[in-house]
């Protein structure tokens, strides 16, 4: 897989998690119970939540808007966009770990996997790319 397939997927996944990040995050916002999303309260019964309005602010800014953030650096080629590539997928995997840690009853095998994965996916590309940009940039050209 060349780097511009890779730097394809990595913008698809970027805006696909920015895009449910926000769209949950939204709907977390306007109904801090939970119940929009259905998503019990007591989930948070063991930690130092109310309810979901502070995690809703950290999903909304951390996954949702710099995922949507390092899509468009991707776009751009905006230096060392490699590294915020992985970066973000650190940032979703510690989201996710952090959720469970939290209380094992938020995992949702459908919504968990996937974006686990995604979350690996981000790492391994960035850190592709990094390394093909890194062989490109420092090439010598061959003289003709």
């Amino acid at each position: 897989m060349n780097a511009k397939t890779k730097q394809t997927i990595t913008v698809v996944l970027l805006f696909f998690v920015g895009f449910w990040a926000l769209l949950g995050s939204i709907a977390l916002l306007v109904d801090p119970t939970g119940t929009l999303l259905q998503i019990p309260l007591d989930y948070l019964k063991d930690t130092s939540f109310d309810d979901y309005l502070i995690p809703a602010i950290v999903l909304f800014l951390t996954v949702g808007v710099s995922s949507i953030i390092i899509a468009t650096t991707v776009i751009r080629k905006i230096k060392n966009y490699p590294f915020f590539i992985m970066v973000q997928g650190t940032v979703l995997l510690f989201w996710l770990t952090t959720q469970l840690f939290l209380n094992l009853d938020f995992y949702t095998p459908y919504l968990h996997i996937p974006f686990y994965l995604i979350g690996i996916l981000l790492h391994v590309f960035g850190l592709k790319i990094k390394d093909e940009k890194s062989e490109m940039d420092y090439k010598i050209p061959e003289k003709p």
